[in-house]
């Protein structure tokens, strides 16, 4: 029987330890949540804690085993107590009528062991109603039903049903646990490091640059905006933004990276550590001396006008020329 590969974790090694610990004591939760940025592991992570969950053998540190029967179901998407809720929507978030059919699920009994675990990947688009409808199963659940949530904030989730969980977070790795993890990936040394220097210890996101040619020229042209807003240099900012609009769908790819960017030098104000979401730190770095968060926010505001009206079907070519002359009054 072939087998997909089990998935290393790399870093957030207290996280893992906190939920093995959680295993021997028998204090594992009803309902999890796993929140950090987009592109960290969540949904890796959510499916190590299955396996941690249902994996057949005992051994402490040594749990899951990724070769028990259980846990070679779980990597082939094929346990019978594992059930994940299906997306919908704009938001593609989870309706009603699938928590219903979740709440349904809840009931049954499991087939293989004491557990049924019910996956709810990417839930930061969760309507109110549906968390609401969710509410009572998380609140009062059937003693073999375990929940298991992702999301980017933990405030994608209502505070009643926030109070029924236990919630963690996954941080970006080190510099050398992300070229590793990408070298193990199959991605070289010299890849690996550039992806790193683009996106830091992301994994996710380091892996989507290494692997899609439109996010790394997004990523460039983001990087070359931010240093040009820095230097409050029009015309280079006007013929970078031209550049992007050539390509309606990566214009919005790389007008939400350079958002990013602004936001990244918002923090960058600030003291204190913080996790840089960006595409280059030093561009984001010289944009926070040279512009006060409140400008920083103008030009937020303006990029969110920008993509509306890209949504509404402005041209691009006009969009980007007024998103440019936006910026430079902010």
């Amino acid at each position: 029987m072939s087998t997909a590969p089990f998935p290393q974790i790399a870093g957030n090694s207290q996280l893992l330890d906190e939920l093995r610990q959680m295993k021997q004591s028998k204090r594992l939760p009803h309902a999890l949540l796993l929140h950090g940025e987009q592109g960290c592991g969540k949904k890796t992570l959510a499916q190590w804690f299955t396996m941690l969950v249902l994996c057949e053998e005992t051994g402490g540190a040594h749990v899951p085993c990724g070769r028990c029967r259980s846990c070679r179901l779980i990597l082939e998407n094929a346990h019978p107590d594992v059930y994940t809720a299906e997306h919908s929507g704009k938001r593609m978030g989870f309706s009603v009528e699938t928590v219903r059919e979740v709440r349904r699920e809840a009931a049954v009994l499991p087939n293989n062991g004491d557990t049924r675990i019910f996956l709810f990947p990417d839930a930061d688009g969760m309507s109110v109603q549906a968390q609401n409808a969710l509410l009572k199963s998380v609140e009062e659940p059937p003693p073999h039903a375990c929940f298991v949530f992702t999301a980017e904030t933990v405030g994608a989730l209502l505070p009643t049903l926030l109070s029924r969980m236990t919630t963690k977070a996954v941080f970006p790795v080190s510099q050398e646990e992300c070229e590793g993890a990408l070298n193990r990936l199959g991605f070289s040394p010299e890849d690996a490091s550039a992806a790193y220097q683009r996106f830091g210890g992301n994994i996710g996101r380091c892996i989507a640059y290494l692997s899609d040619a439109g996010l790394r020229q997004s990523a460039e042209l983001a990087a070359q905006m931010t240093a040009a807003i820095a230097a409050q240099n029009e015309y280079e900012l006007l013929r970078l933004l031209t550049a992007a609009a050539a390509d309606k769908d990566g214009l919005r790819q790389t007008l939400g990276l350079l958002d990013i960017q602004l936001r990244d030098a918002a923090v960058f104000t600030m003291d204190g550590e913080f996790t840089r979401l960006g595409c280059d730190a030093r561009a984001a770095k010289a944009l926070s001396e040279r512009l006060s968060p409140r400008r920083l926010l103008r030009m937020h505001g303006a990029i969110n006008e920008a993509l509306g009206d890209l949504d509404g079907n402005v041209g691009a070519v006009l969009t980007v020329t007024a998103l440019c002359a936006a910026m430079v009054e902010c």
